[in-house]
């Protein structure tokens, strides 16, 4: 297994019935930052990956996935229990929001508040659960059975003393 680098994702595309893992660079999609932010303008239709197990490189389509992990590990923890408050989570401006997948899966995240989450056909989300396997998700709206928005999130203002 290929370690990740800092010009490297580590990507599973998830499909209902099956996985891909792969290896994508930051240089094809950007900064982990710039995909949050929709910049430039960031729809995955498809990514090139380098397949891990047999280093084959692809252009792999997302239709008809799920959603698009960017993850820390491959392994995972199928143990993990997903967190819903967390005190320790980072402070990312956006819309605190839940999604529910058709297969039952439930993920809660951060989401920009704009336009693509509203008319595109997906939207990244930065998941709230430091202690999670996911830096960032790309959800298909069309795989979701439920959108809620639990709140927003705004950076912490610094006030003058006057």
């Amino acid at each position: 297994m290929e370690p990740e680098s800092p010009t490297t994702y580590q990507v599973v595309i998830r499909y209902e019935d099956h996985a891909v893992r792969g290896f994508a660079e930051s240089s094809d999609l950007g900064s982990i930052e710039q995909l949050l932010r929709n910049e430039p303008q960031s729809t995955l239709d498809s990514i090139r990956l380098k397949l891990m197990g047999t280093g084959e490189e692809l252009e792999v389509s997302t239709k008809n996935a799920k959603a698009v992990f960017f993850v820390k590990t491959f392994d995972g923890d199928l143990r993990h229990r997903a967190l819903h408050f967390h005190e320790n989570a980072p402070i990312v401006q956006g819309l605190w929001v839940r999604v529910s997948f058709q297969d039952g899966e439930t993920i809660e995240g951060i989401i920009r508040n704009g336009r693509d989450y509203v008319l595109d056909h997906g939207f990244f989300m930065m998941p709230t659960d430091p202690n999670g396997n996911n830096r960032l998700i790309y959800v298909l709206k069309d795989r979701l059975k439920d959108f809620n928005v639990l709140g927003m999130r705004n950076a912490p203002r610094m006030f003058a003393a006057q």
